[in-house]
């Protein structure tokens, strides 16, 4: 494991780690851990598995990564009494699918500019809509918001009243 960075949250880290190790030994999956430390108070650590087995563990669009995650918390917070903040990808997956999102975001926030009409975009998990939300946040003349329940929950970019 390659650690940069950290040692703002070494109880928290090394649960994660051991719980990381614990459940890839379970499943017959071998993997090197780089961790990078949060880069402010407002980010999380971010624990990348490094792997040949990526598939297994992303799963289709990234369900299995993200439930790999939610149990790792919830068993390092049942351990420790406090919720861990960090970010789990795998090879970078997560990573690049943030940056697709900031991405297509841009180009919906550019097109509402131009065309001064709402657009709604597919329905999203709570992370990802929070992405969204963040990468606008800079554009004073469009405003997002969250619609819809459950599953069916999507970001409209709207432009600005």
């Amino acid at each position: 494991m390659r650690v940069v960075g950290c040692g703002l949250w070494a109880n928290e880290l090394d649960s994660v780690r051991q719980k990381i190790k614990q459940i890839l030994d379970i499943v017959g999956i071998e993997a090197e851990f780089e961790v990078r430390d949060a880069l402010g108070p407002d980010d999380a650590a971010r624990i990348t598995i490094l792997t040949n087995d990526s598939r297994l563990l992303i799963g289709h669009n990234g369900q299995n990564l993200q439930s790999l995650e939610y149990i790792l918390k919830r068993m390092v917070h049942k351990e420790i009494g406090e919720i861990p903040r960090f970010f789990l990808d795998v090879n970078g997956y997560r990573a690049g699918r943030l940056d697709e999102l900031k991405e297509e975001a841009r180009g919906v926030a550019k097109r509402v500019r131009l065309y001064r009409k709402e657009v709604r975009l597919r329905p999203m998990n709570s992370f990802e809509r929070r992405v969204i939300h963040t990468a606008l946040a800079e554009y004073p003349d469009i405003m997002t918001e969250s619609i819809g329940d459950a599953e069916r929950r999507a970001v409209v970019i709207k432009p600005y009243p």
